[in-house]
C-alpha cells in the first residue's frame, strides 16, 4: 500500500457498488477520499466504518465540483499523484497497477485508462460519442487521444498549482475534458492504458448525456481553437501527422476519422457552404420521397431500443411497413440492427417480433443483427440479400433518407425510398443537421478514396 497517491472517487447514487470499490482502492493506498455528491441513497452510510476520507456535498453539484473537492482534500496529503475512478463499477482499483506501471515510464504524464479498444463492449451511443469528443479534444490539445472521456486517471499534484477552471454544475463533465487541454497548455500530455470496459446490464444509468455533454464539450474546445487562432498546429499534430505514418496505409479501420477530419476542413474551406448544400439536399430528398409498393423487398433501419421495445420513432418505420403490408401481402420484410446501449435484443428481433403481432407472417421477415450503424447494416444487407435483385424499398425516418439512400445506392441496391411518418419537432430540427454532416462527411470519404484509388476505403462504404 503507497502513501505516495491519493485515490478520488466521486459518488453520486452508488450505494450498491461503491463499498466493494473503496475496499480493494484502499489496497492500493492508505489515503482514498470519497465525495458524497448530494446522495439520495445510502451511499455514505455504506462506507462510514472504512478508514477514508468522507466528503458530504449537501446537494448535487456535480462531477466537476466533486473531484475538484477530492483534489483539494488530497493536497493536503502531500502526495505526488491524484488517482481518479468512478464509483459506480465501470473502473476496477485491481486495474490501478496497469497505470502505475504506464506512469513509471512517464512520471510527468497524465494516464488514462482507455476503453474504446474494447469497442464490443461499449454501447455503440457512448462509443461514437466519445470518439468525437476524442478528435476536437486532441485538435485542441495538440496530440492524438485514446480515450478523452475516462474518468480513470492518474494526474501529477503539480498540475493542480494554481489551475484555474470551471467546476460549475454545467460543467459536470466538461471538467475532465478540459483539464486535458490545460494540461497540454502546461506541457503535460496524457499517455494511454488499455482497461477493460465494464458495462454490466444491471448498471444504473450513466449520468453522462451523449447529446448534452458532448455539445457542452465541443462548445467548450471551440472556445479554446478560437482563442488561439483555431490552432492549425494542433490540427496537424492530432489528426494529420499520426496517419502519415507508413504503417497507417491499407488500414481502414483509421480512415474514417481522416475523412471526418477532411470533411471538416471542406466545411471550413467552403465557408460552411458546402454542408448547407448537404442540408438542402437532406430536405430536398425528404420532399421527393414516394412509397412505392411495386418492389418485393422492403428493408426496415433499425434504432435503438427504450426497455428492449421499438421506441415511438422506430415504430413509426414500422407501421410504414406494415401500411405497405396492406397493400401487397406478399413483401419480404429485412429488418437491420443489431444489439446496441444497454438492450438485451437486437434491434431487429424487437421491430419483427412488433410486425408479427400486427399480423405480419415470419417468414416473410428476415433479421440481420450484427451491424450498429447504418453503413453497417447496409454492408451486411449487401452479403445477404439475393443477389437475382437488388431492388429494395427503404423505411427510415425522413431525415435520414437521404444518407441512407446514398449508402443503399453505393452498395448497388436501386432504391425506393420510403419515409416513415415521423412527426416533427425541435429535436427534428437538430436531427436533419446531424444528418447532414454526417451524409457530408461520407460524400467526403466517397470522393477522396475514389481520387485516391483507396481501395481499403471504398471496400467499406461501397461494393463498387
Amino acid at each position: 500500500m503507497s502513501s505516495n497517491y491519493a485515490i478520488i472517487i466521486p459518488a453520486f447514487n452508488e450505494a450498491r457498488t461503491l463499498r466493494d470499490i473503496v475496499e480493494s482502492a484502499l489496497e492500493f493506498s492508505n489515503v482514498v477520499i470519497v465525495v458524497n455528491d448530494g446522495s439520495q441513497d445510502e451511499t455514505s452510510q455504506v462506507v462510514k466504518d472504512l478508514p477514508i476520507k468522507l466528503i458530504e456535498h449537501a446537494q448535487n453539484q456535480g462531477k466537476a465540483a466533486s473531484l475538484w473537492d477530492g483534489i483539494q482534500e488530497a493536497r493536503k496529503h502531500q502526495v505526488d499523484y491524484y488517482i481518479t475512478l468512478d464509483g459506480d463499477g465501470q473502473h476496477a482499483p485491481s486495474d490501478i497497477p496497469r497505470l502505475l506501471s504506464k506512469l513509471e515510464q512517464h512520471p510527468d504524464d497524465i494516464i488514462i485508462g482507455a476503453r474504446l479498444s474494447d469497442k464490443s463492449a461499449i454501447p455503440a451511443k457512448r462509443y461514437y460519442a466519445n470518439r468525437i469528443a476524442n478528435f476536437w479534444l486532441a485538435w485542441a490539445a495538440g496530440y492524438p487521444m485514446s480515450d478523452s472521456q475516462s474518468g480513470f486517471r492518474v494526474y501529477p499534484a503539480r498540475l493542480f498549482e494554481d489551475l484555474e477552471i470551471s467546476t460549475s454544475k454545467r460543467s459536470s463533465f466538461v471538467f475532465e475534458s478540459e483539464i486535458l487541454i490545460k494540461a497540454a497548455q502546461r506541457g503535460i500530455k496524457s499517455k494511454a492504458v488499455s482497461i477493460p470496459a465494464i458495462y454490466t446490464q444491471d448498471a444504473r444509468p450513466s449520468h453522462f448525456r451523449g447529446v448534452r455533454d458532448i455539445t457542452l464539450i465541443t462548445l467548450m474546445v471551440a472556445r479554446h481553437l478560437l482563442l488561439r487562432g483555431m490552432y492549425p498546429q494542433g490540427l496537424y499534430r492530432s489528426a494529420i501527422k499520426p496517419r502519415l505514418l507508413p504503417d497507417y496505409q491499407g488500414k481502414p479501420e483509421y480512415a474514417g476519422y481522416l475523412m471526418g477530419l477532411l470533411s471538416t476542413l471542406v466545411i471550413i474551406m467552403t465557408l460552411g457552404i458546402s454542408l448547407l448544400g448537404s442540408l438542402l439536399y437532406v430536405r430536398k430528398t425528404v420532399r421527393a420521397a414516394t412509397c412505392r409498393a411495386d418492389y418485393d423487398f422492403v428493408v426496415i433501419l433499425g434504432k435503438q431500443l427504450k426497455n428492449n421495445k421499438p421506441d415511438r420513432e422506430y415504430i413509426e418505420r414500422l407501421e410504414t411497413a406494415y401500411q405497405l403490408y396492406d397493400k401487397n401481402s406478399h413483401l419480404e420484410f429485412y429488418l437491420l440492427g443489431g444489439i446496441t446501449t444497454d438492450s438485451e435484443i437486437s434491434e431487429s428481433s424487437a421491430g419483427a417480433d412488433y410486425l408479427i403481432e400486427q399480423g405480419v407472417k415470419p417468414a416473410q421477415i428476415h433479421c440481420e443483427e450484427q451491424s450498429r450503424n447504418t453503413l453497417e447494416n447496409l454492408a451486411q444487407l449487401r452479403e445477404s440479400f439475393p443477389s437475382s435483385d437488388l431492388k429494395i424499398i427503404l423505411i427510415t425516418s425522413p431525415y435520414h433518407l437521404a444518407r441512407a439512400g446514398s449508402m443503399a445506392r453505393q452498395f448497388g441496391f436501386k432504391v425506393s425510398l420510403c419515409p416513415a411518418n415521423t412527426i416533427n419537432s425541435k429535436k427534428m430540427i437538430a436531427r436533419y443537421i446531424g444528418e447532414a454532416i454526417l451524409l457530408h462527411w461520407y460524400i467526403t470519404g466517397l470522393i477522396y478514396s475514389r481520387i485516391t484509388h483507396n481501395r481499403a476505403w471504398l471496400s467499406r462504404i461501397s461494393a463498387r
